[in-house]
């Protein structure tokens, strides 16, 4: 048997292995020459015949071979020596004598039937009976054909005369040695190898002489060059073939020849099933030309639901034309089929492929919501192509979590035509999937197998096995089969009757009556074979690791086993008492056991060993070893394995039986680093170390080398996805309540939406999510702040560099973001008593999430057009919809399907949507009768209705509802503030800010509130109770139309949105929120703010045409320069580089005022200087007033022009295409930058004015640049867009160098130190410093993870013109404009631009 496990060693490796597969070491022994153990019975007959007079010999080998009849053709077995020689194997101390003279007993007698065997052989040969070889059949040089994966080594040690072969007797074997000179002769004539040789002193290797130091040195020279020169051929020549494929392709086609093996294995002796079979066929066939749902095939676990899906697909196949696709998964088979968007993004890619359709983007294939999306549309393009397609999803159960709700949205309730969808499922889980079939005669019920069908089954098993069995043995399967009729039983029956020989008694075997009873015998009798230590550890720990183990793994991490090793020496030594390992052969054997059992899938390129898909034999294996300290220890072997504790030579202990000291050795398992090259990542280790670890309950090894690692999440991140990190972070908090872990959850659960189309931001979106609790959490969330530390430090690339917690920090209210919408604002939201959230768009598109896991339960399209209100059904499953389509629908929210639609039933007119909610339980109406500010509250009995509270509001409320128990109303107003009022006193309890949007619809259930956006087509889940120390202190109100910030970003001055009329201050550095925040009362609208930075003083333009100063160091004085005669609106406003002018654009002009002092207070006089402006003009969006008396303006026009007030001249520069939006000066005037609405930017040199460069950027959301600052030194510009990120751009070149999405688009910014300060329209602080190398490595481009691309056009320059570089500008600060955006062209003004 040892002979045939090597061969089928050798074959698995040419199997699996691109080569070199195996090493062959030639020494001076030829080695063992066993018996054959099967010998055909011509051939042994033959053999027989040949030895007519030796008696002896003829008894020797009639009684060790018997004739096997159940062989096809008939075969002679040689019988286990233990059938003769009883304690050959007994290892106990007690009966070591009998053993010995059963050893010794063996010897001879092979060697006796060794020379028999021979003698026959070469009378054969003489006789022309047999032609026979002598290297034909050695297995070396059989396998020396595939010259491409076979490495051999020749080494020659003379003068040991105890290292060459000898016979029985003790002599020299001369034919061994002949055979031996002559294999080595072929070997060096072929492959042109110089053998070694070396004299060795008394048998032994001495590394300290210095003739076989050299020795050792030479062979592993050899060995070393010989292995590299064959891999670098054979890696040449594999990637020769595949050089130009995708790697995504790659992997699909490993997982389509994974599961077309899987499916031809089942149908080689697939039997039966007619009725069935063709009843699916017709009613396929019967739906191919309309619309129609899925077909369910479901039966009890072992029904033979597998076998008949594939059998479906094999005939199918036959029948589809060359424009028809048959797709077959058998799910929970392969990483690529066990995890639900690896089947959908494989399915996709797969279909799109054979059908010429268009592949999904990268973006796409990352979201779940969007591969759904894209699934449902490949469906319709398929059909609308008229091309066929079936799809078969075999085990659906693989796809459901446990204690979840079904997650079945990606299944289409209707499927169009040409396209079939069967499915599959155990009746466990049936009542779950029903919901999806809307007819009954789609679902199919697979029933047990008749006798006859079993007969048929046994005969192609049997004959495919190349066996067959006795009359007596077939009747004892077909009584067993008879008690379950299950498939599975059958074929476990089959497995042991297979290896059943024509002579074996039926007396002594015991067959089990169902398929639970032969799996619990088929282990027993591993136990007795293997040793139970073996077959239990070696089962559980593939059946405990996350996606399987590769052979390799295995067998490394039984060599750690410490208990496994103990048993494989308890009666002898180890070989080596410094090197110690699992012995190879061990696992061979029990592997060749196993096979029925085990089944191989591909991750990563490599093949793992999994238990098969059969849930019987794993939940065998689960009961009968997994205790749960075995289970605890099994882990910490698997966490010890994949951390690499034990490689590089460190000595793990053991204490074997036949030792009384504790033995110190390397177990040789390899090393596990983080990444094997810098883009090669170490996947398995990946996967499988934190799910380890956490098993293990080894927390703290898993808070600091995994979860606190930073190079582990952003290797993790970047290689497996985000929604993995995600998964590994949940199962830790499923297992331990630890408060860091669940911050970390959080993070990445807040970042998930944005990450999904841009990763490299993870370290951004970390630390500034993170930095503001690293006081509280020193050990995991300090250490990771920690370390973005030092990787912003050591960045070789550009890169903004957070000063501030400007992202929703984790903890907080907000924690998570429900996505799955395309287009359009969410019209509804309703909550259901089965917790089910409903929520309806413009797009008329229905979502039904399950809250209690935040998963998507159905997708319910109907409507044409946008939703206009859901009503959910009190104690149904049943939720009514109308639309603006006209039609009234009502949909069942547990299968999905829509019940009815009545037409023209709704009036689609506009109408204004009143606030109204009622709490049935207190009787009490919110509504807001007049003043929009302002929500009522009233209590209703059956006689009266009384008011009984007024909740004011700073701004215009948009929604308010009532919490579950309504001792509380939660509203939202303009100005995206949450705030919870009590019902019974009307105190504010609570505000929770900032939305992305204005709030469109509110939920509540029980303390989470869940808010729809105008714009963004997301919802949030907020939670009421959250822990306060999390709440976010840098941020003032959202959509503040003016905002003016202070030289270092401390201060920042604002005007809220609805409240014009008075200016707000909020302190940065003490923390202070916005509903506490000092204020500055106006008399009219503010239209404009300017800040100057050195004199202190604020200036406020208004619409009356007053301007009004604010010495920030005098408060509350306040100046006042009076409007002209006409009270023109002041439209913009700019201050001078040495804040001593000013310039004011009105209406129809721009007047210039001097900025004095007297008696040390700050004085405004003017107007000196006046330019009129054309009627036909554009009005001003936005100016700058140079040093040197020269206006710098643009307008909403798209024109952009400078005037000199010196010599009363103006020059018009290039046109844009939409609004002016910011003019930034750089810190000298030297140079200007202009954005607009437009995709344009452009970089004026000032004197002379020259257009430097045209910066072009198209983005799939870029709608113009907002705001701009250049940095201190003058050589990069940071740029704030409507698409919301931050840029930064090189000044001498005019290449874009960074971007960084900051979820909200950024309205003001200010130079600091080495980067800037910054408000967004949510009103978050931001606070950033820029490093860049001095060199930008080849090929950088800052647009690798944006779907964007920009153009720089750039002047020719003198090379001869002088050039002044600012390197540090101390104590100066450029002047601010401002200016009104675009509020001619949208429906309210934006907000102001900070100009240098």
């Amino acid at each position: 048997m040892t002979t045939e496990l090597c061969i089928k060693e050798i074959e698995s490796c040419q199997r699996i292995s691109a080569g070199p597969t195996f090493i062959a070491l030639f020494g001076n022994q030829y080695g063992h020459r066993p018996i054959p153990r099967l010998i055909p019975e011509t051939e042994f007959e033959l053999l027989i015949s040949k030895l007519p007079k030796d008696s002896e010999s003829l008894k020797l080998l009639n009684q060790w071979f018997s004739k096997d009849s159940n062989s096809v053709p008939s075969t002679y077995i040689l019988q286990p020596i233990t059938a003769h020689y009883p304690h050959y194997s007994d290892r106990g101390s007690e009966s070591r004598q009998l053993r010995d003279n059963d050893v010794i007993s063996w010897n001879l007698t092979e060697s006796r039937l060794l020379q028999a065997l021979r003698t026959a052989a070469q009378q054969a040969e003489r006789d022309g009976d047999i032609s026979v070889d002598q290297n034909i059949n050695l297995v070396v040089l059989h396998f020396f054909e595939f010259n491409q994966i076979l490495f051999l080594f020749i080494q020659k040690m003379i003068k040991i005369p105890f290292l060459l072969d000898v016979t029985a007797d003790g002599l020299l074997d001369t034919e061994a040695r002949e055979l031996l000179a002559d294999l080595k002769q072929h070997i060096c004539n072929t492959s042109h190898l110089q053998p070694l040789c070396m004299e060795l002193s008394k048998g032994a290797m001495d590394p300290s002489r210095k003739e076989h130091k050299e020795y050792l040195g030479k062979l592993c020279e050899q060995v070393t060059s010989q292995m590299k020169e064959l891999i670098s051929r054979n890696a040449l020549q594999t990637s020769g073939t595949c050089s130009t494929e995708d790697p995504g392709w790659s992997l699909l086609k490993q997982e389509i020849f994974h599961h077309a093996v899987l499916s031809e294995e089942k149908c080689s002796v697939f039997k039966g099933r007619d009725s069935i079979l063709g009843k699916i066929c017709i009613d396929m066939w019967e739906s191919s030309n309309v619309c129609h749902g899925p077909f369910l095939v479901h039966g009890p676990s072992g029904v033979g639901k597998t076998a008949l899906l594939c059998k479906l697909a094999q005939e199918m196949r036959g029948v589809v034309d060359h424009r028809g696709v048959v797709v077959l998964r058998l799910l929970g088979t392969s990483p690529l089929s066990s995890d639900l968007d690896s089947v959908l993004r494989g399915v996709c890619l797969q279909v799109c492929g054979a059908l010429g359709l268009q592949f999904p983007y990268p973006h796409i294939s990352n979201t779940h919501e969007e591969l759904v999306r894209f699934f449902h549309s490949m469906l319709e393009d398929v059909s609308k192509q008229g091309d066929t397609l079936l799809l078969i999803l075999d085990s659906l159960d693989q796809l459901l979590e446990a204690n979840k709700p079904p997650q079945l949205d990606w299944i289409p309730k209707v499927i169009p035509p040409n396209v079939q969808i069967v499915l599959s499922i155990s009746d466990d889980c049936v009542e779950k999937c029903k919901s999806l079939v809307s007819a009954e005669q789609n679902v199919f019920g697979v029933e047990p197998l008749t006798d006859d069908q079993g007969k048929d089954i046994i005969d192609a098993y049997m004959s495919a096995a190349g066996r067959k069995l006795t009359s007596e043995q077939l009747g004892t399967v077909l009584n067993n089969f008879q008690q379950s009729r299950s498939p599975l039983h059958l074929k476990l029956l089959l497995d042991t009757a297979k290896q059943w020989a024509s002579y074996t008694s039926m007396s002594n075997i015991r067959m089990g009556t169902s398929a639970q009873e032969v799996m619990t015998q088929f282990v027993e009798t591993l136990e007795e074979n293997h040793g139970k230590k073996l077959v239990s550890h070696a089962l559980c720990f593939i059946l405990l690791s996350r996606n399987g183990l590769s052979e390799a793994e295995l067998q490394d991490v039984l060599s750690l086993d410490n208990d496994v090793l103990a048993e494989m020496y308890k009666y002898w030594l180890p070989p080596s008492h410094t090197l110690l390992r699992f012995p190879r052969l061990h696992w061979s054997r029990l592997r060749h056991d196993l096979r029925a059992h085990l089944m191989e899938r591909w991750e990563g390129g490599v093949i793992l060993l999994a238990i098969t898909f059969l849930r019987q034999f794993a939940e065998l294996v689960r009961k009968r070893y997994l205790s749960r300290d075995m289970k605890a220890d099994m882990h910490n072997i698997l966490a010890e394995y994949f951390s690499g504790q034990w490689s590089q030579g460190q000595l793990r202990p053991i204490l074997l039986p036949s030792l009384s000291t504790l033995l110190n050795a390397d177990r040789k398992v390899p090393p596990q680093p983080l990444r094997f090259t810098g883009e090669v990542a170490n996947i398995r280790k990946l996967n499988e170390l934190p799910y380890h670890l956490a098993h293990a309950g080894k927390w703290e090894e898993l808070r600091q080398s995994v979860l606190g690692s930073l190079d582990w999440l952003c290797c993790k991140t970047l290689r497996c996805g985000v929604s993995c990190v995600i998964r590994d972070l949940s199962l830790c908090t499923d297992l331990t309540d630890c408060p860091e872990i669940q911050m970390l959850k959080e993070t990445f659960l807040l970042l998930k939406p944005s990450l999904g189309f841009n990763p490299s931001l993870l370290v951004t979106e970390i630390f500034s999510r993170l930095q503001c609790l690293a006081d509280l959490y020193p050990s995991m969330i300090g250490q990771l702040c920690s370390q973005c530390v030092d990787w912003f430090g050591s960045c070789t690339d550009p890169v903004l560099v957070p000063k501030s917690s400007f992202f929703q920090a984790p903890g907080g209210p907000l924690k998570s973001t429900l996505t799955g919408f395309t287009r359009g604002d969410i019209k509804e939201l309703n909550i259901g008593f089965r917790e089910l959230l409903v929520a309806g768009s413009e797009e008329g598109l229905i979502i039904v999430w399950s809250l209690n896991h935040l998963q998507t339960l159905h997708n319910l399209s109907g409507h044409t057009a946008g939703v206009l209100s859901l009503k959910l059904m009190d104690k149904t499953n049943h939720c009514l919809s109308t639309g603006l389509d006209g039609t009234l629908r009502k949909w069942c929210l547990i299968s999905g399907q829509q019940i009815f639609c009545i037409t023209d039933a709704v009036s689609v007119q506009t109408h204004t949507p009143t606030h109204v909610h009622m709490i049935e339980e207190r009787k009490i109406i919110i509504t807001n009768p007049r003043c929009d500010r302002t929500l009522c509250v009233f209590l209703v009995t059956l006689t009266s209705m009384q008011k009984v509270l007024d909740l004011h509001h700073d701004a215009s409320v948009l929604c308010a509802v009532s919490s579950s128990e309504g001792s509380e109303i939660i509203t939202i107003d303009l100005v995206a503030l949450f705030k919870v009022w009590s019902v019974t006193t009307g105190a504010l309890l609570d505000w929770i800010g900032v939305m992305d949007s204005a709030v469109a619809s509110l939920a509540v259930h029980q303390r989470t509130i869940i808010s729809a956006s105008v714009i963004a087509n997301q919802l949030k889940v907020w939670q009421l109770d959250y822990n306060t120390k999390h709440r976010s202190k840098t941020f003032i109100p959202a959509y503040c139309p003016l905002v003016a910030l202070s030289k270092d970003g401390d201060t920042v001055f604002y005007v809220k949105e609805g409240d014009e009329t008075e200016i707000f201050t909020w302190s940065c550095s003490e923390g202070e929120t916005c509903l506490r925040s000092d204020s500055m009362d106006v008399s009219s609208e503010v239209c404009c703010m300017e800040l100057a930075q050195q004199k202190r003083l604020l200036f406020c333009g208004l619409r009356t045409g007053t301007i009004l100063i604010y010495p920030l160091d005098l408060a509350p004085e306040t100046l006042c320069l009076p409007p002209p005669e006409n009270l023109p609106t002041v439209r913009s406003m700019a201050i001078s580089p040495r804040e001593d002018r000013m310039a004011v654009a009105y209406e129809d002009a721009v007047c210039i005022f001097e900025i004095t002092s007297r008696d040390s207070f700050p004085c405004v006089d003017g107007p000196l200087e006046r330019y009129s402006l054309c009627l036909l003009h554009s009005p001003i969006s936005t100016m700058a007033l140079l040093y040197d008396s020269r206006l710098l303006y643009g307008t909403f026009g798209g024109e952009v022009v400078i005037y000199d007030f010196k010599s009363a001249t103006s020059a018009e520069l290039d046109h844009h295409g939409a609004a002016i939006t910011c003019i930034t000066m750089s810190n000298w005037d030297a140079q200007a930058l202009i954005g607009s609405q437009d995709c344009v930017q452009k970089l004026w040199n000032l004197s002379p004015v020259l257009l430097n460069h045209t910066m072009e950027y198209k983005g799939f959301y870029f709608e113009g640049v907002l705001c701009a600052v250049f940095s201190i030194n003058d050589k990069y510009i940071f740029t704030g867009s409507l698409d919301k990120t931050i840029k930064v751009w090189d000044v001498s070149s005019g290449s874009l160098l960074y971007i960084q999405f900051v979820y909200s688009p950024v309205i003001k910014m200010m130079p600091h130190k080495d980067g800037f300060v910054a408000m967004s329209r949510h009103g978050s602080f931001i606070k950033e410093g820029f490093r860049c190398p001095d060199t930008l490595k080849p090929g950088y481009n800052p647009l690798r993870n944006f779907r964007a691309h920009y153009r720089v056009t750039s002047r020719e320059k003198n090379l001869n013109a002088p050039h002044t570089v600012i390197n540090e500008l101390p104590d100066y600060n450029p002047a601010q404009f401002n200016f009104i955006s675009i509020g001619l062209i949208k429906s309210k003004p934006s907000n102001t631009c900070a100009l240098l």
